[in-house]
């Protein structure tokens, strides 16, 4: 990969993203990253450590930070609902429909 100078990433990442195979794996991270930091985001909201909450799912604290760093590889439904439960919160899973210009594939609100 070229090295590319930073006021100009923009317009690199636009060209990238032209690629699909580029698309779908930079869609997939950037997906994972919304959501651990919304997490993390709820969780400090709380005024939990990440070990507070792993003790209040029955997991390690180690598994949490994976979670929030978006190294964890298999992130369930049945686990975020863990989460969600044990930060007083729900899970609200919708499929809109896409409009014409390009999205990522993830909101997290």
């Amino acid at each position: 990969m070229r090295k590319v100078r930073l006021e100009k990433i923009d317009a690199h990442l636009k060209e990238e993203l032209k690629d699909e195979v580029f698309r779908k794996a930079f869609e997939l991270e950037r997906a994972k990253v919304v959501l651990a930091q919304k997490i993390a985001e709820l969780r400090q909201n709380k005024h939990l450590k990440q070990s507070d909450l792993a003790a209040k799912m029955g997991v390690s604290q180690q598994f949490i930070s994976q979670i929030e760093t978006g190294r964890e590889k298999n992130l369930t439904i049945e686990t975020l609902i863990k989460i969600a439960k044990s930060l007083g919160r729900e899970i609200n899973i919708s499929f809109p429909k896409v409009s014409g210009h390009r999205h990522s594939y993830l909101k997290v609100t």
